[in-house]
């Protein structure tokens, strides 16, 4: 129900050139997401002998395999992306073809959900990565100045 009560404010209340703004800030949280990727995999790789110490270290790897799966997802996700932006011709052409403009519509919330959940999942893991990295060096801290 909730679904159908989204679409249908969606399709009222959205102008192609709304949709097409949308989908370019879509793909500019893709291009930041993959150079945040970078820098929590190396954060992760920099900092492996601390996370060993702490014994931390099975949740990093585990945290770096879901990192993975997410960067894997980004190459589908970008193309389906372009392929979206592409078809936005169905809605500015000036053809009534209420069908394409409809099925385009229906295809562009299916990918705002696909995007919405791929960006809860990549932020929970971002989340626990930094949470992690905060536990490991608060207690490097406290390890240092315990030795003094």
């Amino acid at each position: 129900m909730y679904t159908n009560q989204y679409k249908f404010k969606y399709l009222e209340w959205h102008s192609p050139e709304e949709i097409h703004e949308t989908t370019i800030k879509w793909q500019s949280t893709l291009d930041f997401v993959e150079v945040e990727w970078l820098f929590l995999k190396e954060l992760l790789s920099d900092n492996t002998l601390l996370l060993l110490s702490d014994d931390h270290f099975d949740e990093a790897q585990k945290l770096v395999s879901k990192l993975q799966s997410c960067k894997q997802e980004i190459p589908e996700i970008r193309q389906m992306l372009v392929e979206h932006r592409n078809a936005l011709e169905v809605l500015v052409d000036g053809i009534n073809e209420s069908q394409k403009e409809k099925a385009f519509k229906d295809r562009h919330l299916l990918l705002e959900i696909k995007l919405n959940d791929f960006n809860d999942r990549y932020r929970e893991i971002k989340t626990a990565i930094f949470d992690l990295m905060k536990h490991s060096f608060k207690k490097r801290k406290q390890k240092s100045i315990a030795s003094k």
